[in-house]
């Protein structure tokens, strides 16, 4: 059973490693830290963005490529960057190639590989790096925000 990580990494490192679609956004009610997913607030504020938590109406839009203040603007690696992110778990492996989604990990702003069962999913985008667990880094995906992946058996 994979084990959630109980703090997000510190480790300061480039978080935007390709890419111009870099977008700004105001922070909501929960400060972001640099390689963070980050989503639409459903607090309804514009152009406002809060570590992304998998629940309903959750949307990611990218990567938090700066650490970022509640109320302070925040630029975010949007669709067709590559930017580092954080695997969600401390004992499960990511592969490079597998694609990612948004976690329900408390800490917020992770991610995990999209299970073969899922049926239809979000997506955050494709690792371009392998992410291992024991890992305090981040590493690179690809962000494709928005796009919808479907298995089907």
């Amino acid at each position: 059973m994979a084990t959630d990580r109980t703090a997000f990494p510190t480790t300061p490192r480039n978080i935007l490693i390709s890419g111009s679609n870099v977008q700004t956004f105001t922070v909501g009610a929960t400060a972001v830290t640099a390689g963070m997913v980050v989503s639409i607030s459903a607090a309804g504020d514009s152009m406002t963005v809060i570590p992304c938590i998998a629940e309903a109406g959750s949307q990611p839009v990218g990567v938090a490529i700066a650490d970022g203040a509640v109320g302070r603007q925040v630029a975010v690696a949007c669709i067709g960057c590559i930017a580092r992110v954080c695997n969600a778990y401390n004992d499960t492996d990511i592969d490079c190639g597998h694609w990612v989604t948004m976690n329900a990990c408390a800490i917020g702003g992770t991610v995990s590989e999209v299970a073969d069962a899922t049926t239809t999913v979000e997506l955050l985008g494709a690792m371009v790096e392998d992410s291992t667990a024991a890992s305090l880094g981040l590493e690179a995906v690809l962000v494709l925000c928005g796009a919808t992946y479907s298995h089907h058996h």
